[in-house]
């Protein structure tokens, strides 16, 4: 009577296990893969069969494409220097940033007066009358000249302002005594330093809060020439395929 008990007992136990492993043990989970493409024998080709052309696969954009951005240099234009103490004075604080560069100089031609005079005379006498003249008609600020092409000419005055000059011109004229103007120039150099910053993000900022000792000096930005950019990131070579 014991023995049929335990044998039920086994087959019970059999039973839930089996009941145990069927039911509550988790299902692997099956991999699911894309579908391939269907192959195509028609339309497969050797590389050395005539009229196979190569097709080369698009590089994808390099890893480091947006770090090569942010770490592009940025470059000025500083001036205009009025002189060589102050530019060497300039060159002597950008010597402590981490940068490069270079001296420029510029040679411009400004008018800083305009003469008003009358044209030369065909002897010194000739133009001694022709002060005397001036004299008698009121106009005393007036002076013999004797430069290179000026030679007996006379001149009336010496006016920053042109519109100044035109006005003695017109009071000449109205005692019959015709004036010319003639601007004067003087050519100035400037100089200026062209700058190239190799870590924008640290440099620029100290870069505008330098004294430059000089009221006209400015900092404007300006785009890298070609050769100031840092090279671009190398692309892996293209793999041939062919079509299909």
């Amino acid at each position: 009577m014991k023995l049929k008990w335990i044998f039920a007992a086994l087959i019970l136990a059999n039973l839930g296990l089996w009941m145990w492993a069927s039911w509550y043990r988790d299902r692997p989970v099956e991999e699911t893969r894309a579908p391939r493409a269907p192959v195509a024998p028609e339309k497969m080709r050797l590389f050395n069969e005539p009229g196979v052309k190569l097709v080369p696969r698009k590089a994808p954009p390099p890893a480091n494409a947006e770090l090569t951005a942010s770490v592009a240099p940025a470059c000025f234009h500083i001036g205009p220097f009025p002189d060589v103490d102050l530019v060497a004075r300039a060159e002597t604080r950008l010597n402590e940033l981490p940068l490069t560069y270079s001296r420029r100089a510029e040679e411009t031609r400004s008018v800083t007066g305009y003469l008003v005079y009358l044209p030369p005379l065909p002897s010194a006498k000739a133009a001694e009358r022709k002060r005397q003249e001036l004299t008698r008609l009121g106009f005393k600020d007036h002076a013999l000249m004797q430069e290179e092409g000026m030679q007996n000419a006379i001149s009336l005055g010496l006016f920053t302002v042109e519109a100044n000059a035109a006005s003695r011109v017109r009071e000449l004229a109205a005692k019959k005594i015709q004036a010319r103007i003639q601007p004067f120039q003087q050519t100035r150099t400037r100089l200026w330093l062209d700058v190239a910053v190799k870590a924008p993000a640290q440099t620029v900022g100290r870069i505008r809060q330098i004294d430059w000792a000089a009221k006209d000096v400015q900092v404007r930005e300006i785009t890298c020439p070609a050769s100031t950019s840092p090279p671009p990131a190398k692309p892996p070579a293209p793999r041939d395929n062919a079509p299909g």
